[in-house]
């Protein structure tokens, strides 16, 4: 009888035993990657015009930075008629009449850390510099263009059609001794001035510098060409202090060219190239 007693106790203690073990914890929900600055990666940012949807750009789609008016549809890349930018994301944001406020920047997404999106408002020069933003938002989600109801605004801006990375803009100078190509990694690294009689945040170069950086340190007489094959002389002997040859990289991304002329307190223009592609020094 008391062995029998032994057992039973041991039997006993055993299912005590497996009573008292821990259940198994359930697997931890998965979390998503989540960059240096402590914001989840992005898996991509909704593009709305007005209340539409009209595309979702993931982080591949924003490694060369570009434009944000490139990736909307063509009827709403005028940017004159954009009468706010609202964002969400790292915060809640919204930018009333942009181009009124920063009328010679251009929008663009750009990468940022661990894998976030992010949007900017940039000198173009910045820009193809891949520099800093005058505004920036980061790890953007959404982003709403919204568009003048009226459509009476924007009638001088970028229409649509290709826009141009101002990285990859190129000038041609071409001398007697033959052509030099200025790429857009030389031009965006020259230093930049206002423009003559101010304007705003408005930069560029006087024309002496872009045909410096070429070589060229003398001239009687050049002739310059745009994209559409207007051409504009310049005599050495017509330029001095009230009349001035200046080049800036304007919104489309193109190299727009100005003479401009003194007149009263201010400069005035006397003659335009909306995009100079070359130069010819004639002697």
């Amino acid at each position: 009888m008391r062995t029998h007693a032994v057992v039973i106790a041991l039997a006993l203690a055993g299912c005590g035993g497996k009573k008292d073990e821990e259940a198994p914890l359930p697997p931890a929900p998965a979390t998503p990657p989540v960059g240096s600055q402590g914001l989840p990666a992005s898996s991509g940012v909704q593009l709305f015009v007005d209340d539409a949807a009209v595309a979702t750009v993931n982080i591949a789609a924003v490694k060369d930075w570009p434009r944000l008016d490139s990736l909307l549809p063509e009827g709403a890349r005028r940017l004159g008629k954009w009468q706010a930018i609202a964002t969400k994301g790292a915060k809640t944001s919204e930018l009333a009449k942009p181009f009124e406020t920063y009328r010679d920047y251009v929008p663009a997404l750009f990468p940022g850390e661990g894998g976030t999106i992010n949007f900017g408002l940039f000198d173009p020069v910045e820009l193809g510099k891949r520099g800093k933003p005058a505004v920036r938002e980061d790890a953007i989600t959404e982003l709403r263009v919204k568009l003048d109801a009226s459509g009476m605004r924007g009638g001088n801006d970028h229409g649509g059609g290709e826009v141009i990375d101002p990285a990859k803009v190129e000038l041609v100078v071409k001398t007697a001794a033959g052509e030099k190509k200025l790429t857009g990694e030389l031009l965006l690294g020259l230093p930049r001035e206002p423009m003559p009689g101010g304007g705003g945040d408005a930069k560029g170069w006087r024309l002496d510098t872009i045909l410096t950086a070429a070589g060229v340190t003398s001239y009687e007489k050049i002739m310059l060409y745009d994209a559409g094959g207007t051409t504009l002389p310049i005599e050495k002997k017509d330029v001095d202090a009230s009349t001035i040859p200046f080049i800036k990289l304007n919104r489309q991304g193109s190299l727009r060219f100005r003479l401009y002329k003194k007149q009263g307190d201010g400069f005035q223009d006397a003659g335009d190239l909306r995009s100079l592609t070359r130069i010819d020094v004639l002697k």
